[in-house]
C-alpha cells in the first residue's frame, strides 16, 4: 500500500509545481471564465491522455514500489516531465512573439 502513496505523492508534488504558479500569479480583479472542454484543442487532450497512459504503463512495468523507483523516475516520469516543459516554454516564447 505505501508503493501507491508514493506514487500519489509523487503525482501531487508535479500538480503543485505546475499550477501553483500559475494561481500565486494571478491578479486578484481579473476574473475569467472556467476553461471548458470544448475549447481545449483535440491535440493537447491527446498528448495529456497519451502522458497519463504512459506513466501508469511505466509504474506498472516497473513497479517503483518493489525496489526501482530511480528507474520509473528516469524512464516514467522524467519524459513526461520534460516534454510537458518544453510545451510550457515554447507555448510562452510564442505567446511574447505574437
Amino acid at each position: 500500500m505505501s508503493g501507491l502513496q508514493e506514487i500519489l505523492v509523487v503525482v501531487l508534488i508535479v500538480i503543485v509545481l505546475f499550477f501553483l504558479p500559475r494561481v500565486v500569479s494571478r491578479p486578484a480583479q481579473v476574473s475569467r471564465p472556467p476553461v471548458q472542454m470544448k475549447q481545449i484543442p483535440r491535440k493537447w487532450r491527446l498528448a495529456v491522455f497519451i502522458s497519463l497512459v504512459w506513466l501508469v504503463i511505466a509504474a506498472l512495468w516497473l513497479k517503483p514500489w518493489a525496489g526501482s523507483p530511480v528507474m520509473f523516475a528516469g524512464v516514467g516520469a522524467l519524459p513526461v516531465a520534460v516534454f510537458w516543459g518544453a510545451v510550457w516554454v515554447i507555448t510562452g516564447f510564442n505567446r511574447r512573439d505574437g
